[in-house]
């Protein structure tokens, strides 16, 4: 089956939940993912998509577009028209008909009508009209997607609730984890990467996206009082300044690192941190990192995130203000952690990507008759 996903990440960005699911519905079936437009002066005249096949299969069409006449947080219509007039043309010229179309991104629902349809699922990973910047119309685009799709999937249970009284099909898939990968980190033939590897020890570590659901009040205290403990942030700044993140000598952010290498930073890590605000960006979380950290046999120290707290509440150590995290980490670095290995490993081996996308087939299979 075809296979046409709209998204609001990028293929290339932070490896998540998108990446990991589609990548193995590629598996077998030819899939496209469509990321939101670029805007460039360059285009103007040519507006153009950008192609690329990865080695998981899947195909990655970047639009680029003019820019537009006034900074919106949304696509224009000039430049909607303009962009379904480039997705329809490959489309049709790479052969896609009836095909599935799988949304994360409710704002690209303009696109809709790009080629023919067997059916619409919804995997909704995030609550994003809580994210900062989101578009004001965003709400009333996810009510017309539910409306089209006749499947929604949603992440732990927070996301879960909000959305199933909205749909009759709505199903719970959590967090999964590619437990191979992450088990690197506990193997001893597995290298710490160069730029960590003289940090002072112990080295409390977070990856993932750096933005406005971090907790930065807790990082900062935490560095001021502990200027002997190494604080290793791994990942991509986004939608804050770097200039406004806390700052100190013991305090290290690398930017974007592979998805490839994350086992070899967080072997580097002496407890994992899952360092979240409590705000309106953080309520429908469910963090991916978690089930990671647990393949990898790293103590766990989290912000008490609601699908945190009811999945694993017994295997992390929860903290919920600044002095909670000073506790939990000492906790974390001198009492023994074997039978809190022993569950989050337990854990981590029964929640799969693989499992939950032969559960979300299956999903589908009878949604969608003939297939």
């Amino acid at each position: 089956m075809d296979v046409v996903v709209h998204s609001h990440l990028r293929w290339d960005g932070f490896w998540q939940r998108p990446q990991q699911l589609i990548s193995r519905l590629a598996r077998g079936n030819r899939v496209v993912f469509i990321e939101e437009p670029l805007f460039d002066e360059r285009h103007r005249e040519r507006p153009e998509l950008r192609v690329r096949q990865e080695d998981s299969g899947v195909t990655v069409l970047q639009p680029l577009l003019p820019p537009q006449a006034e900074h919106l947080p949304e696509v224009s219509p000039e430049n909607q028209r303009l962009n379904r007039k480039l997705v329809a043309e490959w489309l049709r010229g790479a052969g896609y008909q009836n095909v599935l179309r799988w949304h994360y991104a409710p704002m690209a629902i303009y696109l809709a009508e790009t080629c023919s349809e067997r059916g619409v699922v919804y995997d909704c990973m995030d609550e994003l009209s809580a994210f900062k910047g989101a578009p004001p119309e965003l709400v009333e685009r996810e009510r017309e997607l539910m409306a089209q799709a006749a499947v929604v999937f949603t992440g732990g249970r927070s996301i879960y609730e909000a959305k199933r009284a909205h749909h009759p099909h709505t199903y719970r898939f959590d967090s999964g984890v590619e437990i191979e990968h992450f088990q690197q980190a506990a193997r001893p033939e597995t290298v710490i990467p160069e730029d960590v590897a003289a940090l002072p020890r112990p080295i409390l570590g977070y990856y993932g996206v750096i933005d406005e659901r971090m907790d930065y009040e807790a990082l900062e205290y935490l560095a001021k009082r502990h200027p002997e403990w190494s604080f290793l942030m791994v990942g991509p700044v986004t939608k804050v300044r770097e200039e406004d993140l806390p700052k100190g000598a013991n305090i290290h952010y690398t930017g974007q690192r592979s998805y490839r290498d994350l086992p070899r930073y967080l072997k580097a890590f002496d407890v994992a941190l899952v360092l979240f605000a409590d705000n309106a960006a953080t309520r429908y979380l469910s963090p991916t990192k978690t089930l990671e950290y647990f393949a990898g046999g790293k103590p766990v120290v989290s912000a008490p995130i609601a699908d945190i707290v009811e999945n694993y509440a017994d295997v992390v150590r929860l903290a919920h203000s600044p002095q909670e995290y000073d506790r939990a980490i000492k906790a974390a670095l001198t009492e023994d952690n074997t039978e809190r290995f022993r569950q989050g490993l337990d854990r981590a081996r029964a929640h799969t990507w693989d499992a939950i996308v032969e559960q979300m087939k299956e999903i589908m299979t009878a949604a969608f008759p003939g297939r």
